[in-house]
């Protein structure tokens, strides 16, 4: 029955439940299949490719598939054709990890990419490589080929060639094809004074001034394009990366799949060590530039976590280097071989951008018991609690719960719950939860306020998101961060201090992910 229903008839076709999900799972193997296939033709492997070849593998599929597989796992009548779905899947995934490794062995020299990006930095910086460039982006200023931007142009296409192995003279024709297809047909001069002295040809055996001035312009572009490849190559003779042994570097906007990420994909060579927390700075950046062509966010995979790497200085150099990274890229100690002191490490440079890590829980004291800490935050939170109308409906007023509905849609901000240590806790966080999901789904925005850090310097914050569930067996409250249910956390209950309801911003502004207390 599964073969027999093809992706053009599924929204017209009422499937039984356990047979849709076994389709949903069939469907996500076969695009599984479909990308190993494009890998494998690819002629032209970059970092950026390898990046963006991994934020697109299976393995960021995989406990969906193997959900959607699992109840009819449980079927009879469906149990060998789950059986051979998870099989087929399973095939699959070993297959692409194949795939991946051979891509990743095919990019360039790491050590080639950061020199090539140094070049590049270094000629692009220039002031009389800047100040040609926009002379002639002015010359054709309002005409065809106006909005070419000629240095970026030409040290991209320069780079592309070096990074696949051309050589110098190879490079510089790659380069002046680039802006000979930008400009090299079709583009009028439409600002002559743009066309400063001294003059590369002369006015003699032209019709008109107008042609004269097209025939000068595209004499400039040439010699302009046969400059930055003979300084691009003379920098990357320079470029040597330095330092010694390796560090950890702290990247946010991982993974790195944006088109502005180019000059750091190089960094896919290396893994991250530790956890992957969240960071605002896929949003911004977003936000920054207002572009949907940008791979990170167009195709639903925003570069919106932080990692750590284990890197060699030079590559950390590398990646530090020019103003459009400041701030998301970070070089901390060197790695030092012990594995304690190594984690300890990373563990503080996440912390510095996101405080809850669930490392911090393993140490924790007994289960589901808080610390003076939490006791003391929590009788402050049920003094502004009394202060109100407790959260207190049952399951058998419903006049009292609609009027808690009520008071939520109200958009009125203040405590809703605090944890105890009695059976109440779990009546009213789950009496809570059936509200919140009432007539409003899980969109009534909620702050949660937990102790984060080690227990040896614990530290307040504030999470603002969606209250999604409370786990009575496991002992745990588990939030998602804003309105996305990409990050998921499960906070301990006796992390947690209470559960509120934020205050409205005013304006359009936007509240924080998360926020220090103190």
């Amino acid at each position: 029955m599964i073969g027999e229903v093809c992706s053009q008839c599924r929204n017209s076709i009422e499937l039984p439940v356990l047979v849709a999900a076994l389709w949903s799972a069939c469907r996500e193997v076969v695009k599984a299949e479909r990308r190993v296939r494009g890998w494998e033709q690819e002629k032209t492997h970059t970092w950026l490719g390898f990046a963006r070849a991994q934020v697109r593998s299976a393995r960021y599929r995989d406990g969906t598939v193997r959900e959607l597989v699992s109840r009819p796992l449980a079927d009879a009548e469906l149990t060998e054709q789950a059986r051979s779905v998870l099989a087929v899947w399973e095939s699959v995934m070993d297959e692409q990890r194949a795939v991946l490794s051979a891509f990743r062995s095919r990019c360039p020299d790491p050590v080639l990419s950061a020199a090539v990006g140094t070049a590049c930095d270094a000629v692009l910086s220039q002031r009389d490589i800047q100040r040609t460039g926009e002379g002639l982006a002015q010359a054709v200023r309002g005409g065809w080929g106006w909005n070419v931007r000629p240095g970026p142009l030409v040290c991209r296409a320069w780079s592309n060639a070096r990074l696949q192995g051309s050589s110098a003279d190879e490079a510089g024709q790659a380069a002046f094809t680039a802006l000979e297809n930008k400009w090299g047909g079709g583009v009028r001069v439409t600002d002559v004074s743009a066309l400063e002295a001294p003059m590369l040809t002369s006015s003699e055996g032209h019709p008109t001034p107008a042609s004269w001035a097209d025939a000068e312009f595209r004499e400039r572009w040439s010699a302009f394009a046969l400059m930055c490849c003979v300084r691009l190559e003379e920098a990357l003779e320079q470029a040597r990366p330095g330092g010694d042994g390796d560090v950890l570097l702290l990247v946010e906007g991982w993974p790195l799949v944006a088109a502005a990420d180019l000059d750091l994909a190089f960094l896919a060579r290396w893994d991250p060590v530790g956890p992957a927390v969240p960071t605002s700075f896929g949003q911004r950046r977003y936000e920054e530039r207002g572009s949907h062509d940008d791979f990170g966010r167009h195709a639903g995979y925003a570069s919106s976590a932080a990692v750590v790497l284990s890197v060699p200085a030079w590559a950390a150099q590398r990646a530090q280097e020019g103003s459009r990274h400041a701030g998301r890229i970070r070089v901390g100690p060197g790695v030092t071989g012990d594995t304690l002191v190594d984690r300890a490490a990373q563990l503080n440079m996440l912390r510095s951008v996101f405080p809850l890590l669930a490392e911090d829980f393993e140490g924790d004291r007994p289960w589901g018991q808080a610390s003076d800490l939490v006791q003391e935050e929590r009788r402050r939170a049920r003094l502004l609690l009394e202060a109100r109308r407790p959260f207190q409906p049952g399951p058998g007023d419903a006049e009292q719960e609609e009027d808690w509905v009520r008071y939520l849609a109200a958009d009125r901000p203040g405590v809703l719950w605090v944890p105890g240590e009695d059976e109440d806790t779990w009546v009213t966080a789950t009496d809570l939860l059936s509200v919140l999901r009432g007539p409003f789904g899980s969109l009534v925005p909620v702050a949660l306020h937990i102790e984060t850090g080690p227990c040896s310097a614990p530290g307040l914050h504030t999470l603002h998101g969606r209250l999604v569930d409370v786990d009575r067996e496991r002992d745990l409250v588990l939030f998602a961060l804003n309105e996305s249910d990409r990050w998921v956390f499960q906070v301990p209950m006796g992390r947690v201090v209470a559960a509120s309801r934020p205050r409205e911003l005013a304006g359009r502004g936007e509240r924080p992910s998360w926020q220090a207390v103190r």
